[in-house]
This record gives C-alpha cells, sequence and structure tokens, in this order.
C-alpha cells in the first residue's frame, strides 16, 4: 500500500470545496517529512492508501495512535472518522485534550482511524458518492450536486459501507490492539448521514453513532425504516449523538433548514422508540451554523458516546 500524508489536507479541501478547483497535484509525500517550510505532522499517527473492491476506488486512510500504544500490549477503543481530509487533525486532537482533562477524566485512550481521499481535490464530489444512501436525496440537492465541475455518481453508501465491514475493519482489527465492541462511527454532514445509514442497516461493526446535522430531508427513505430497525434490539450497549446548530433551522438557507427538519424528525423517531441497551442523547448548538457547530458538537461526542 503507497503512503501519504493527511498534512496540509483540511485546508486543500476547503479551498476545493469553494473555488471547485479539481486539477492540482497531490502527489506522494514522504511520511519523514515534507518539503514545505513550517508544516505540522499529526503525531504518534500513520497513514496507507487501500484499494476498494466494493467501491472500486482508492482511500487514504490515517490511523492515529495513543501515547501508550508502544508501551504495553492492552487494547484500546476504535473510533472510525468520517471525512478524514478535513477531520482527522481536529477530531485527533479533540480526543487528546479529552484525555489531559483533569476536572472531569472518563473518555478512554484511543485508536481513531481516518476515512479520506487520497486527492483531496476531488472530495467534495467523492463525498456525495459515498456518504449518500441511495434514494436519500432531492431533486433540487441532486441537481446541485450534478452540476459540480467534477461528478462522481450518488448513493453509494451500501457500497461504502461494506468497504468499512468487508475491507478496513478486518485490516484494522489485524493489525493494531483495539476492541472490537465499543466501536465508534463520527460523522457530520453527509458524515451524518452515513452514520445514520450505518445504524439503520443494523452494521455489525458500530456501537457508537455521532450523527452531526445529518444531511436527511424529512421525506428520507431511511427515516421510513429506522422504527423497524430499532425494534430489532439491541445485544451490546449502544449509544447515539444526535446535534443540529441553531442556525440551521432559523437561518436563511432554505436547503440547511430542511435538513433541520430531517433531523427534528430523527429525532421525533428516536424518541417514540425507546429500546432496551439504546441510549440517545441530542443537543443543539445556540447561534452555530451548520459549519460552526463541527468543533463543539465534536468535543460534546466524545463526552456522550465514552464516558460512563
Amino acid at each position: 500500500m503507497n503512503r501519504r500524508s493527511f498534512r496540509g489536507a483540511g485546508v486543500v479541501a476547503v479551498v476545493a470545496l469553494v473555488s471547485g478547483c479539481t486539477d492540482a497535484p497531490a502527489g506522494d509525500v514522504d511520511q519523514t517529512g515534507g518539503s514545505e517550510p513550517g508544516a505540522f505532522e499529526i503525531y504518534d499517527s500513520e497513514t496507507f492508501v487501500m484499494t476498494s473492491t466494493n467501491v472500486g476506488d482508492d482511500f487514504l486512510i490515517g490511523v492515529s495512535l495513543p501515547a501508550t500504544y508502544g508501551t504495553g500490549d492492552q487494547s484500546y477503543q476504535l473510533v472510525y472518522v468520517l471525512d478524514a481530509n478535513i477531520s482527522f487533525g481536529m477530531t485527533v486532537e479533540i480526543a487528546r485534550l479529552h484525555q489531559m482533562d483533569l476536572i472531569r477524566p472518563g473518555v478512554p485512550e484511543m485508536v481513531l482511524v481516518g476515512i479520506g481521499y487520497p486527492d483531496p481535490y476531488r472530495m467534495g464530489t467523492l463525498r456525495a458518492r459515498d456518504l449518500t444512501p441511495a434514494g436519500s436525496l432531492s431533486e433540487e440537492f441532486d441537481e446541485l450536486l450534478r452540476s459540480a465541475p467534477v461528478f462522481d455518481g450518488l448513493g453509494g453508501a451500501a457500497q461504502f459501507l461494506r468497504f468499512i465491514e468487508d475491507e478496513l475493519h478486518p485490516h484494522i482489527v489485524a493489525n493494531y490492539r483495539v476492541e472490537t465492541e465499543g466501536v465508534a462511527i463520527l460523522g457530520d454532514s453527509f458524515g451524518g448521514l452515513f452514520t445514520a445509514y450505518a445504524f439503520q442497516q443494523r452494521s455489525p461493526v458500530f456501537d457508537r453513532y455521532w450523527m452531526g446535522s445529518p444531511g436527511l430531508l424529512p421525506a428520507n427513505e431511511l427515516l421510513e425504516g429506522l422504527p423497524a430497525a430499532i425494534e430489532q434490539g439491541f445485544e451490546r450497549e449502544t449509544r447515539v449523538f444526535i446535534t443540529l446548530g441553531e442556525l440551521e433551522e432559523t437561518g436563511a438557507v432554505d436547503i440547511y433548514n430542511d435538513l433541520a427538519v430531517g433531523t427534528r424528525r430523527l429525532i421525533e423517531i428516536f424518541d417514540a422508540n425507546p429500546a432496551e441497551n439504546l441510549t440517545v442523547t441530542t443537543k443543539t448548538y445556540p447561534n452555530a451554523t451548520h459549519i460552526t457547530t463541527v468543533p463543539p458538537a465534536l468535543t460534546d461526542a466524545f463526552s456522550a458516546l465514552f464516558m460512563r
């Protein structure tokens, strides 16, 4: 597997999504140090490229190890991070800050696995392809995404979930000391839509879900199938944390208003269908947008999903 780096990928991805730039080079990066002066690496982390037969594409995988990983033989909590090109570094450091907290300790050391793309300039349309279930988007949203300079399709969540379950997760379990219970998946926006989909599909991999501002529309087929998924019950302790920015509901962006309605409907379904071994918590962030809600929601996700 080829080795690359998440260094600087967040800035690159944001620029790509705003400007529509799609043709900048993304060549191999030396893991021992790049040529850019002042660039920061995510320490105690490694990356590799994995080719998926289920998706038919390559993924850039980042693995962050806890500080004590090399000092013993213990196994660690496992957390998967979606949209890793923009979220992996932030998520890793937020997890590490939790582990430094002397006032409210309780979040365990963990191995975090970020799932991103070797070419961050293609991230916008690739995530639309991989994180959206078939039939989950409105015609308006579908048309908007198809107008992007590079379009890689929609509705590939089933194949992406199989990639995680059948290809990535077995590789991580075989090569890193991780627990196979209490496994978390963290996603925001389309990532939150995918975590809701993985829950609805009863994925055997995950027991912890952060559904951050999930890209759900009110009439989403996923919502229709959720009560039946919950009714099957839960043998293992399962936790769900759903978050939303206040300004997603009240701001002047119609598509966010629609998604907020879908998120409220998601919460209503969980409230109406309690189940043993299932804990669902929710939080709305005052004066927060679809974007600014991410860091505080992610911080709270670790507490909601892991603290006793």
